[in-house]
């Protein structure tokens, strides 16, 4: 899907920007080709009103003491000979320049421009623009060899191609860059997908299998007692609760990722809130021979969701009971710092990997590789944590170093 997501990607842009190139090149080439057109024909009509009055040299440009600008000669390296007629179409005069034009050719240019009807046009049997103007006791007709305009077009026709060809070019070499890094948050999302989609399985493959597997011990069995069979009840129900948290934790991550709800949200005590939590995990604590520490600052406020600050306590603290080791310690502390809400979890034990500390929000992520679920859980909490410290726009981080331990630290 990737390879055809970068390929759609990559013809998409191709299609945009060769088009666009195309369209400005050729506006471009058009506009450039009618000016040449327009400028080419003023200069016809200049050139044949000033040679309106009879003299010699009538192309040349003559150096006066004070020259009028209607009255100087037009410049332009444009071919062009004017033929003067008298009434009866025979030749009076011919003045040219940059050309010259055998006798025969230029009286059948003559008879050609005198049989159209229209005073100004273009002759393409022979590559010439025509100007015609009535004067008294005959006629005026001024040709223009299309030659050099057609060949400057043509010179710059080549060079906006090959403009189009080497822009379209680089842009589908630049294409092939920006493809890959545009799509490179995509396809790490979609990995990311692919690996929750089967680890997601996994971890729900587990327990229905212990849940059918019961089932069938308990359907072998089908005169025995309840009491008889309770520890596959047991079993059943254990495996069964353990499934429906699962289930609530992929759909609370569902939510987060798609934000169609928003949290309920209001000001609390967070003090108290952390005091509450602290006290629950003491007997926890006890059990497994930790020292569970808290310094707690009262009276601290904050605006949120209270029910996720209580989840987002539980798997904090959770988490550093499960990874203190044994005989270790869990220290707690809650802080205000100017108009920052500090929280902190430290716990000792083995320090976490390089190569582990940066997966360790990632879902279904543990560090001992083996997903043995020694410590219980599926590798989710982390993931919601850090869900419901963004939701509240705080940062989470970690840190973790021999021999002080691994420290989360929460800041709003």
């Amino acid at each position: 899907m990737i390879k055809k997501l970068h390929r759609k990607f990559i013809l998409i842009n191709m299609i945009f920007v060769t088009s666009i190139l195309a369209i400005v090149l050729g506006i471009l080439y058009y506009t450039n080709f009618q000016r040449s057109n327009i400028e080419l024909k003023i200069a016809m009509s200049q050139v044949i009103q000033y040679n309106n009055r009879p003299q010699d040299h009538k192309f040349e440009v003559r150096r006066q003491p004070k020259p009028d600008p209607e009255q100087r000669p037009p410049r332009t390296l444009t071919p062009m000979f004017l033929v003067t007629l008298d009434n009866e179409h025979k030749i009076v005069n011919t003045e040219s320049r940059n050309v010259e034009i055998e006798e025969d050719l230029l009286q059948t240019l003559i008879d050609t421009v005198i049989s159209l009807p229209t005073p100004e046009g273009e002759l393409k049997d022979y590559n010439l623009l025509y100007l015609k103007q009535e004067i008294p006791n005959g006629m005026k007709i001024l040709f223009a060899d299309q030659s050099l305009q057609k060949s400057n077009m043509r010179t710059m026709l080549f060079n906006y191609l090959a403009i189009f060809f080497s822009g379209t070019a680089a842009f589908f070499v630049l294409s092939l860059f920006l493809s890959k890094w545009a799509l490179t948050p995509v396809e790490k999302a979609w990995e990311q997908q692919s690996q929750f989609v089967a680890d997601a399985s996994h971890e729900l493959k587990t327990p229905l299998t212990v849940i059918l597997a019961n089932l069938k011990i308990l359907a072998s069995h089908k005169t025995e007692t309840i009491q008889s069979q309770k520890k596959w009840l047991d079993n059943t129900q254990e495996e069964a609760n353990r499934m429906k948290q699962l289930v609530e934790d992929l759909l609370f991550l569902a939510k987060s990722d798609a934000q169609t709800t928003q949290p309920v949200t209001s000001e609390f005590d967070l003090s108290n809130l952390v005091w509450e939590r602290v006290l629950l995990f003491e007997s926890l604590a006890f059990e497994q021979n930790l020292t569970l520490n808290s310094d707690i600052t009262p009276d601290i406020h904050m605006t949120g969701n209270e029910s996720q600050i209580k989840q987002l306590l539980t798997i904090l603290i959770d988490n550093g009971c499960k990874y203190a080791g044994k005989g270790g310690a869990v220290d707690l502390t809650l802080k205000k710092e100017q108009d920052k809400i500090l929280l902190s979890v430290h716990n000792t034990g083995d320090p976490i990997s390089p190569e582990d500390i940066g997966h360790l929000f990632e879902r279904f992520y543990r560090a001992d590789k083996s997903r043995a679920r020694k410590a219980g859980g599926y590798g989710l909490g982390l993931s919601i944590a850090k869900s419901i410290v963004e939701s509240h726009h705080g940062k989470i981080s970690v840190t973790s170093t021999e021999p002080q331990g691994t420290t989360f630290t929460v800041t709003f």
